[in-house]
């Protein structure tokens, strides 16, 4: 609009910046998204090859355990009870310790989205400064 056709003339610069603002404001957030994405598929990523190791690893480690426990009932066939009954005490031990640790790593928070947050606060601090000397 210009002051010919019946406008205010400092509404065109009013309009330009806050069009400006608008495009500058969908840039960050665009940006932000787009690390948050990036983020959350690192963290999928990083998680299933996690557990595919964690599921591989425990799996052959019971495996190689039953397998020892096996020849150790062997080897002392008159105390096969015995050793039965010390290595179910010793699973049970082992399972209570790990299942302690879960719980305490349960109740720590997750540090997923760190990045993203810091940078969404740089934008805000900025964006206050600006605001500040304007």
């Amino acid at each position: 609009m210009s002051a010919a056709s019946g406008g205010e003339p400092g509404r065109e610069g009013l309009y330009s910046a806050l069009k400006n603002l608008l495009g500058t404001l969908l840039a960050i957030g665009k940006t932000r998204a787009e690390l948050l994405v990036s983020e959350v598929e690192e963290e999928k990523l990083r998680l299933m090859s996690l557990w595919a190791k964690a599921f591989g690893a425990a799996w052959l480690f019971a495996l190689g355990i039953v397998m020892t426990i096996c020849c150790i009932a062997l080897l002392y066939w008159e105390q096969r009870v015995l050793v039965f009954g010390v290595a179910a005490a010793s699973f049970l031990v082992v399972g209570l310790a790990v299942f302690a640790s879960l719980r305490r790593q349960l109740s720590r928070p997750s540090k997923m989205f760190h990045a993203s947050l810091a940078e969404l606060e740089t934008d805000m601090a900025q964006l206050q400064r600006r605001e500040r000397n304007q």
